[in-house]
């Protein structure tokens, strides 16, 4: 019930593009919506001037590296400077979102790979095979309490959304680590990586409010930090106007890091 899907492009008008060709109704899907048809391109090139971009306080800055933290910084000054009425806003729902998706997410990944866990233990890397293991030990209770929690979440997002059009936080808490680094340092721990990695994106995904990510600079090593734009649901299009917009200030998505 966490899945999602959506376009991995180089600029937010190529994913607008692609948008236009794989959204709409799809009667064999059960959980297709039946919205009208939209062009997701029409919005892009317009001012944001006037959108509400919400900067939420919990959760998104517990734990990251201060140099996405700047680049973040930066990032909305920026969004502020095009337009956009820009401003810090208390979201104490959000710091429940680890333990609703993480319930979630291994209760119904166990069920869906039960046979390969049964019969195929080796293909599976030691990570998720653990994760997997997990997730089967999870009872009913926890699983229909954690979906539970998941409602009451999504109310108060759909509450917060209300005052604000975009929310914007860091897709990740780090740049890029490298191949097989299992932890990095922050603030004098030491952090799991895959965790951190990960972690950022988790509220969106419980709640299913569209979200694109962008480049918004690198670190000192020359690893690449993203922003994550998120909008309510069925307003794509608002949030490619405002990630195109945002491209068309910087120049982040046509560099190349050395390799």
């Amino acid at each position: 019930s966490l899945d999602t899907v959506g376009p991995m492009t180089r600029t937010a008008r190529d994913a607008a593009l692609i948008m236009n060709v794989i959204a709409g109704y799809d009667f064999r899907d059960p959980s297709s919506a039946n919205m009208p048809d939209e062009d997701f391109t029409a919005a892009l090139g317009q001012s944001i001037s006037g959108l509400r971009i919400g900067i939420p306080d919990e959760f998104f800055y517990d734990i990251i590296d201060p140099e996405v933290a700047e680049a973040m910084c930066v990032a909305t000054g920026m969004m502020g400077e095009l337009g956009a009425t820009v401003e810090r806003v208390s979201i104490p729902v959000l710091n429940h979102s680890l333990a609703i998706s993480s319930t979630i997410l291994i209760a119904e990944a166990a069920e869906v790979h039960t046979e390969n866990l049964r019969d195929r233990p080796q293909d599976i890397g030691a990570d998720v095979r653990g994760r997997l293991q997990t997730g089967a030990l999870t009872s009913a209770r926890d699983y229909l309490k954690a979906q539970r929690a998941r409602t009451e979440f999504n109310n108060q997002m759909a509450e917060v959304m209300e005052r604000y059009d975009i929310l914007v936080a860091p897709t990740s808490a780090i740049g890029a680590p490298k191949i097989n680094q299992t932890h990095i340092e922050i603030g004098g721990r030491q952090e799991n990586a895959l965790s951190l990695m990960s972690r950022l994106t988790r509220p969106f995904n419980i709640c299913g409010f569209p979200t694109a990510t962008i480049p918004s600079g690198f670190t000192s090593a020359g690893l690449p930090i993203g922003m994550q734009i998120a909008g309510r649901p069925f307003e794509d299009a608002t949030v490619l106007q405002v990630a195109d917009a945002y491209e068309q200030a910087t120049d982040w998505h046509t560099r190349r890091p050395p390799v």
